[in-house]
């Protein structure tokens, strides 16, 4: 009687035993039923009626190495509707056949990071290197800071370089940059971010210029330090490159770098000047921010046929100024001097100012450009 025991719901006695069939037999047939229903139901739903609608999905991780893929285009080219928006999610769907899915299936392959990465990068302007793509002058002289520059006729007009910087660090001043911001304010993304390539894709797709920050080091390091990875004065010349070529790779589609700190690299001439003739050979540009009042940036970057610009204003609002006030006086530097160029952290109450201000500023004589326009117009 065990086993009737064991089939009574807890907290109840077993009763007697009904006449008939054992206790065993009976759970044998129930198990029997079990399986036959079991069967029923499988041979209907792989008999089932073709026609019927339906999908199967195969997900598996895709690793390339094939990097020959065709740059973003930009924001206001002719592009072609993309089913159910699956590219603008990093996700490949091919369907059998090349058709449309059906009850056959599909295949839904996830691209691994470089291959994310490299949506966003034209291979004849990229190389391999040990931590990952990094830029290169093309075989026909191409450059990256030609390729990914943003198209930009100037018009005569006082000339202001907008460049938002901290971009991929905090989601919501990101997300509000990407959504919020006219395409020619220029986005500076930091190497620390998170889900930096789909992010870069994006930016691009809105027809946003690209630069990336790097770390470089402060007088006061490593009190204040700028994070992993920083390009440091008194660092041998390989590990210095080896950290910015790791720096490079981190996204891509930019056309130059943009400093984050570096007092006492900038003012160092040695270390500095390897670092700034590295960018020149890989074809692209440099923003010194303008923070750094002894930085020998103006020299070294000559000296390296790097095209290169210092920043006149990098807004701070712990220094007790609004952003207004700032950007007003970025406007009468822009009309003395015919172009001006500002950096503000991408915050999301900044990024509503610049909004609010851009739509202003044609209306005073002035116009927005992208920071390439401004380097290769003062070379």
């Amino acid at each position: 009687m065990a086993f009737d025991g064991m089939a009574t719901p807890l907290g109840m006695k077993p009763g007697p035993s009904r006449r008939g069939l054992s206790p065993i037999r009976r759970w044998g047939l129930v198990g029997l039923g079990f399986l036959l229903l079991g069967g029923v139901t499988a041979q209907s739903y792989l008999l089932r009626d073709r026609s019927e609608p339906g999908t199967v999905a195969v997900i598996e991780r895709h690793v390339s190495t094939n990097i020959e893929r065709a740059p973003v285009p930009p924001a206001d080219s002719a592009m072609t509707p993309n089913r159910s928006g699956e590219s603008q999610h990093g996700v490949n769907v091919i369907r059998q056949n090349g058709g449309p899915a059906g009850p056959t299936g599909m295949v839904i392959r996830v691209p691994d990071a470089s291959e994310r990465m490299m949506a966003s990068m034209d291979a004849r302007v990229v190389e391999r290197g040990q931590s990952g793509f990094i830029p290169r002058i093309g075989e026909s002289g191409l450059t990256p800071r030609k390729l990914y520059a943003r198209a930009f006729t100037p018009n005569g007009k006082p000339m202001i370089a907008v460049v938002m910087t901290g971009v991929g660090v905090g989601a919501r001043g990101t997300t509000d940059a990407l959504s919020k911001l006219p395409r020619d304010v220029t986005l500076a993304f930091a190497p620390y971010g998170r889900d930096l390539e789909n992010q870069v894709v994006r930016a691009r797709r809105e027809g946003h210029e690209i630069l990336l920050q790097v770390p470089m080091e402060p007088h006061d390091y490593p009190e204040s330090d700028p994070g992993p990875h920083t390009l440091r004065a008194g660092a041998e010349p390989r590990e210095n490159l080896e950290k910015l070529h790791w720096l490079m790779s981190r996204l891509g589609g930019y056309v130059g770098l943009a400093n984050f700190m570096g007092g006492k690299l900038m003012s160092t001439p040695g270390p500095y000047a390897a670092l700034l003739e590295e960018m020149g050979r890989r074809g692209l540009l440099f923003l010194d921010d303008g923070s750094n009042p002894t930085s020998r940036t103006r020299e070294l970057a000559r000296a390296a046929n790097l095209p290169a610009a210092i920043g006149d204003h990098v807004y701070d609002a712990s220094a007790g100024r609004s952003l207004e006030a700032v950007l007003a006086e970025v406007e009468a530097v822009a009309k003395r001097k015919g172009q001006a160029i500002i950096t503000i952290p991408t915050v999301p109450a900044n990024v509503d100012k610049v909004v609010a201000w851009s739509r202003e500023i044609q209306s005073r004589g002035l116009v927005l450009a992208p920071v390439s326009a401004i380097i290769e117009k003062t070379r």
